[in-house]
């Protein structure tokens, strides 16, 4: 599982003939840093998300995870992780930085868990890969749009 999620957020490691369903450039961390808040705030259809939206609803989901990891079960409030639609410059940097931070303590926390043992642990992990999965492609399909006119 490592193998996937480090190829859904980080992309393909230098050097590897193969991938599993990512090439290079195109994971989700790089695929951030390479828009400006502007094209992150854009929404090119009715009742479309804009990416910055997708970025805060992602870094929400997974701290409900982390939460869920530790013993800790709370509600979610999925209609607020949706909310924040536009950005300044200042808040897509804070918003990629947050995300990057739960990657990083989500990853922290699956090292620290023994996801043999209890079948909620193991069904955390893989939700959130494939809920990352699915923002990376919504993401990767807004960033083509976007970029190419």
């Amino acid at each position: 599982m490592r193998v996937l999620r480090t190829e859904c957020l980080e992309g393909t490691p230098p050097g590897e003939a193969g991938t599993w369903f990512v090439h290079g450039g195109e994971a989700l961390l790089a695929t951030l840093n390479d828009l400006t808040a502007d094209e992150a705030t854009a929404k090119y259809a009715l009742g479309s998300n804009s990416i910055c939206a997708h970025v805060k609803h992602s870094a929400y989901y997974l701290e409900l995870a982390i939460d869920g990891l530790n013993g800790i079960s709370r509600q979610g409030d999925w209609p607020g992780s949706w909310a924040k639609q536009a950005v300044t410059d200042v808040e897509w940097n804070e918003a990629k930085s947050s995300l990057r931070q739960r990657v990083q303590s989500f990853l922290e926390t699956l090292e620290k868990v023994d996801l043999s043992t209890d079948p909620d642990d193991l069904t955390y992990a893989l939700a959130n890969l494939a809920h990352l999965a699915y923002h990376l492609g919504a993401v990767r399909q807004l960033y083509l749009f976007i970029k190419s006119g």
